[in-house]
């Protein structure tokens, strides 16, 4: 068994104490043991036809072929680790609102990252709390924020040459939505700090590496061999505690150069930090606030940074649509931004050919093929209207891949097909980035709808609007637009491909 080998070259390098022979050998026979057994009894048994394998890299025709086979009736694709049970789209309004003790999305994040041993996926009711209600009413300052970030963190991570530059795109905007969400986050000077910026980054790769490395194991086995698949994170999580511990002393002696109008920090940033403490029962702990830190900044930087990457990849491959983007732009500023040439909170929903570009990126290339991922935590199963009962500890989930194609002419990219929806009667609030609804799951939709949606909608605006003033871009030459990357069930950007940018000398003009 591979990971076995891998077991025990882990005891080697991390424990030489532990590295005699006939140990390591009585224990490994151990180890095999358990796993055989553990192997034979695992998982719950599904009476549903099975599509694709686990050695596939794209599940898409897998997805294609239930859909047109079983398009009212679940099926299941052989996703890594554990298999998925798709539902018939017309299972949308069922599992929307239901409970967390019938299908659970924490549940779901906290067995796949292994929660018990990463901290990933363990509920924080604080952190949701303070991203799905302060975040979100707090509109206005976290746009103010971003404004305060956007122009250094352009000038780092794409530069401000006159000639057209090219700048590996994925990285140069991973920069970015690092710096503005770390400046909301945990303010300045932490935000930019170069140490903060890797160890936030390394901690979530570190964190899927070792879920996914501990994950063979039984659950008997993981206390044991836990400490030495997971050093690294743990030193990762060390050092974050460390950084935060001068923030949150500063924060609770008072001294965070708050306005006395607003209560916030007006310069530095960092506002997350303390509406996560305003919702703690007890005392703020370094360790709480650091586990909370590093999940938000996982989350709100990488699903950011895929979302704007893959909307200025169909931009560069798209030059038709600069000119009438940087109009409605100019015409918002024109009003909103009069006196400081911001947008505003009022803004977002003016900028409908912005937003309606962005939602139709997410829609040809959705983060994910699968959307509004539950676990059944029910012991009778998820029982369906259709007669279907789904067995307790499955994992369900919804054809994203399906309803993004739904569309008329739903292969083809129309970056304004949203904004002239919202031109029809009665539609002017529909159709938006953040809407969810069972045409539009990128957010995912119902109880567990992505609560930091309006703060990264409003992130990527102020991102794209920048880049709309101060700079052209496009592909290079000859190039076309890079296709994504499927990964099993997960659609990425080309991190590895580049765009041209330059800076604009008569900005909107």
């Amino acid at each position: 068994m591979e990971f076995i080998q891998t077991l025990q070259a882990q005891i080697l390098e991390e424990s030489p104490l532990l590295a005699k022979p006939r140990v390591v050998a009585a224990f490994l026979v151990l180890v095999a043991f358990v796993v055989l057994r553990w192997r034979a009894q695992k998982g719950p048994k599904l009476d549903y036809p099975v599509l694709g394998d686990v050695t596939q890299t794209d599940f898409r025709p897998a997805l294609e072929e239930g859909a047109k086979k079983y398009p009212k009736s679940p099926f299941v694709i052989a996703t890594p680790m554990h298999p998925t049970v798709i539902l018939p789209v017309s299972a949308i309004k069922e599992i929307k609102a239901l409970p967390e003790n019938i299908v659970s999305l924490r549940q779901h994040h906290y067995t796949i990252f292994l929660g018990k041993y990463t901290g990933f996926g363990d509920p924080s009711d604080e952190l949701d709390t303070a991203i799905r209600v302060d975040l979100t009413r707090h509109l206005e300052q976290n746009l103010a924020t971003f404004y305060d970030e956007v122009e250094y963190a352009y000038r780092k991570h794409v530069g401000n040459s006159t000639d057209w530059t090219p700048v590996p795109l994925y990285d140069a905007m991973l920069g970015i939505v690092c710096l503005l969400s770390s400046r909301v986050f945990v303010g300045l000077p932490l935000s930019r700090d170069e140490e903060w910026t890797r160890v936030t980054m390394q901690y979530s790769l570190d964190a899927g590496h070792g879920a996914h490395s501990l994950s063979p194991y039984p659950h008997l086995l993981r206390p044991l061999v836990a400490p030495f698949i997971l050093k690294r994170l743990s030193q990762r999580r060390a050092v974050a505690r460390r950084m935060l511990q001068p923030v949150l002393d500063k924060i609770t002696a008072g001294h965070c150069g708050n306005s006395a109008a607003t209560g916030r920090s007006v310069d530095t940033g960092g506002d997350l930090m303390q509406y996560i403490m305003g919702h703690y029962k007890g005392k703020a702990t370094i360790e709480l606030l650091a586990r909370d830190q590093l999940i938000a900044t996982f989350v709100a930087m990488h699903t950011t940074t895929i979302c704007i990457t893959q909307t200025l990849f169909d931009l560069a491959a798209r030059p038709e649509y600069l000119a009438p983007l940087r109009e409605e732009l100019a015409q918002v500023l024109a009003t909103d931004g009069a006196h400081d040439g911001r947008l505003h909170k009022e803004s977002m929903v003016k900028l409908r050919k912005m937003d309606s570009f962005v939602r139709e990126s997410q829609r040809m290339n959705p983060p994910g093929l699968v959307s509004m991922l539950r676990r059944v935590t029910a012991r009778e199963g998820l029982q369906l209207s259709t007669g279907h009962v789904i067995p307790y500890g499955s994992v369900v989930g919804i054809s994203a891949h399906e309803v993004t194609r739904s569309y008329p002419d739903g292969d083809k990219f129309d970056g304004f097909r949203f904004s002239k929806l919202r031109e029809q009667p009665g539609q002017a609030t529909f159709h938006q980035l953040v809407a969810t609804g069972p045409d539009h799951l990128a957010f995912g939709h119902g109880t567990h709808g992505c609560p930091g949606r309006f703060f990264a909608a409003s992130e990527i605006k102020v991102i794209m609007a920048y880049l709309l003033q101060n700079y052209d871009i496009r592909l290079e030459d000859g190039a076309t637009r890079p296709e994504s990357l499927h990964v099993g069930c997960t659609v990425t950007p080309s991190s590895d491909a580049k765009v041209l940018f330059r800076k604009r000398k008569e900005g909107l003009s």
